[in-house]
This record gives structure tokens, sequence and C-alpha cells, in this order.
């Protein structure tokens, strides 16, 4: 609920901003920071949301990992922690895809906010 307040608060600070760019031409700053200000909230909150589920709770999901190939394999819990570090491994696999999406959130979410800093100190306006 806090991010969706946030995130509607800034979008109206930036869109209200904007448009009242004709009346003045400082208010394109006032919606470029909005801006620049929500991308980098929701690049934290992502950065945070990474390390809380790629490793704060990877023995948690790596319990259930070892459950759902318990029960769709014929492998027992005694097979799986012999060869510990395989499964491991391959948990860690069935993970990347979902670590590249992430991660490419992270870089777009502050690559907004450069762009919309560098607009800032060359002068942009709408």
């Amino acid at each position: 609920m806090r991010n969706i307040l946030i995130t509607v608060s800034l979008l109206i600070v930036a869109v209200v901003t904007a448009c009242l760019n004709d009346f003045w031409a400082g208010f394109v700053y006032f919606s470029l920071t909005s801006l620049s200000a929500l991308c980098i909230y929701w690049g934290v909150i992502f950065i945070l949301r990474y390390r809380e589920d790629y490793f704060l709770s990877f023995q948690e999901e790596y319990k259930f990992y070892k459950i759902n190939l318990i029960n769709s394999s014929n492998l027992t819990l005694e097979d799986i922690e012999k060869n510990d570090k395989y499964y491991i491994k391959k948990f860690k696999k069935t993970l990347l895809r979902d670590k590249v999406i992430d991660i490419f959130k992270i870089i777009l979410a502050f690559m907004f906010a450069i762009i919309c800093i560098v607009a800032m100190a060359t002068g942009f306006r709408f």
C-alpha cells in the first residue's frame, strides 16, 4: 500500500508540474526531480526485494525445491543430501532467469533516474 501511495503521489506531482510548464519554465525541474525520486525509490525497493529473495530466504526456497524434486522424481531425501552441492548448483540455475530479470529491473530504474538527472543538468524542456 505504501508503494502505491508513494508512486501515485510522485506521478501526480510530475504530471501537474509538467502541465504547469507553460506558466513557469522552472516547473520542469520539479517534474524531473519527482520522476528521478520515483525511479530511485523503485530501484531501492527492487534491490531490497532481490536481496531478500535470493540471499535471505535461499535456504527456505531450497527446502521447497528439494520437496518438489522428491515429489516429482524417484529421489529420496538421502539421495539429495548425498549430492547436496550438485542440487544446490542445479537450484541456482533455476533461479538464474529470475535473477537476470530482477537485475534488469534494478538497472532500468536507476538508468531512468540518471536520464532525468542528466536532463535537469542540461536544461531539458518538455
